[in-house]
């Protein structure tokens, strides 16, 4: 794995926010950008900004992310 787990509570900007919609694999991700919000692509609206506690985010929220330091600079 190229992340460690986060929990929602310890979400730090730059962190990844995965999702598991209608599936038991993650299907969906963004990037936590602080106090509660993310920014992800959506297919129909593009590029968008959304808040970790709107109720279809926290229904299908699976887990945080942090890129490990090793990962990150591989780039």
């Amino acid at each position: 794995s190229m992340v460690n787990p986060v929990g929602k509570e310890e979400l730090k900007e730059g962190d990844l926010v995965f999702f598991r919609i209608h599936s038991r694999s993650i299907t969906h991700v963004g990037v936590y950008i602080g106090d509660g919000r993310f920014a992800h692509a959506s297919s129909s609206k593009g590029v968008m900004i959304s808040n970790l506690a709107d109720p279809y985010w926290t229904r299908y929220y699976y887990n945080g992310g942090r890129l490990l330091a090793q990962a990150a600079s591989n780039n």
